[in-house]
């Protein structure tokens, strides 16, 4: 299925490509036609180890030695962005430098919205370049930050089903199978 035009002006999302959060918001945009990247620790280290190659794939560069792994690279993310929403514990350490580095260099930040509350937040401050950051250890279901961030960024008509199919590669060809098959 085609996907809509977005209701908002952004036209890309980046993150630090921590797990959970991160990658949830270059997934969504990847799936909805965003263009994607930002810059990932050096190693291209995560909290389950280095993904150097599936970072790459969200388009991002691995990011300048820090002996912290992560202040850089999260201080980095938000320069480059026009605004970053962040998902989880707004108390974490990496939530609280993450909000400290958006206020130190006056960047737009918003915590936990609804689909609603980011339309507006994104209209609201010309967001085209979006910084997606959060926890690793999430807790808000994922199904429920895609659908914020799906319908936030105004893919309201999106089709649900194609996230419903079971691909699966045969040679040359894709099976497609959904439940009713």
């Amino acid at each position: 299925p085609s996907t809509p035009a977005p209701t908002t002006g952004v036209k890309k999302i980046i993150s630090g490509g921590q797990v959970k959060a991160d990658q949830f918001g270059l997934e969504i945009g990847q799936e909805l036609g965003i263009e994607t990247g930002g810059t990932a620790p050096p190693g291209w280290m995560t909290s389950e180890g280095s993904q150097k190659e599936k970072l790459e794939g969200f388009g991002l560069v691995e990011g300048d030695a820090d002996p912290s792994i992560y202040p850089k690279r999260t201080e980095k993310n938000v320069v480059d962005s026009d605004g970053t929403v962040l998902f989880g514990d707004e108390t974490s350490r990496g939530s609280a430098l993450t909000k400290r580095m958006a206020e130190k260099h006056g960047k737009a930040f918003i915590a936990n919205p609804t689909s609603d509350e980011l339309s507006a937040w994104l209209s609201d401050n010309n967001i085209e370049t979006l910084n997606i950051a959060g926890n690793r250890t999430l807790s808000k279901s994922v199904k429920g930050m895609k659908d914020v961030l799906r319908e936030g960024l105004g893919y309201y008509e999106y089709d649900m089903t194609a996230q419903k199919k079971d691909v699966q590669k045969t040679g040359e060809t894709d099976q497609v199978q959904t439940p009713d098959t």
